[in-house]
């Protein structure tokens, strides 16, 4: 196994992951995989072209099997905020520390961007073992939004999270 930061270069593999996350678990993402799924390439690879902006994926055998991005608000006023986007690890591959090792890779390279002093993310009430590692990493659930997604007609309530690096 192996974890990499995503290039532009590298979108087929952002394509795939993404695409997997969005079908298995939908109601863990506020895109669907219909409307993800007509993005052209040249979309994929905007997504993976801002250094600020980073992708993490961890690979096993050269397959992407799990991912998780950040990034950067440009607002003067907000820049020092990071937001985590897309976390997900196939399911086989749960239970094994692969998760947080993947959130620890992006946690790392987003302390890179010296400007960053806070991190956010917004995660499924029901993802325990997702909270219980955000948690682990040092974040903080800071309140709860109801009702944030709606997801085959069924409501699902967010927690926001964050975490302070300065």
């Amino acid at each position: 196994m192996e974890i990499i930061k995503l290039n532009p270069e590298d979108w087929g593999k952002l394509k795939n992951i993404r695409l997997e996350a969005l079908k298995e678990e939908g109601d863990a993402f506020g895109s669907s995989y219909t409307e993800s799924a007509t993005h052209s390439d040249e979309e994929w690879q905007r997504k993976l072209a801002s250094p600020k902006n980073p992708t993490m994926v961890v690979c096993d055998e050269g397959q992407a099997i799990g991912m998780a991005g950040a990034y950067q608000e440009k607002g003067a006023n907000v820049k020092h905020i990071t937001y985590v986007w897309g976390v997900y690890l196939r399911k086989s591959y749960r239970g094994k520390g692969l998760g947080q090792k993947l959130m620890e890779a992006l946690l790392d390279e987003i302390a890179k961007n010296t400007g960053i002093e806070k991190i956010n993310l917004n995660v499924n009430t029901s993802r325990l073992s997702a909270i219980k590692i955000y948690e682990k990493l040092g974040f903080k659930i800071i309140g709860t939004l109801h009702k944030e997604m709606k997801f085959k007609g069924k409501y699902i309530d967010e927690h926001v999270m964050e975490k302070f690096l300065r």
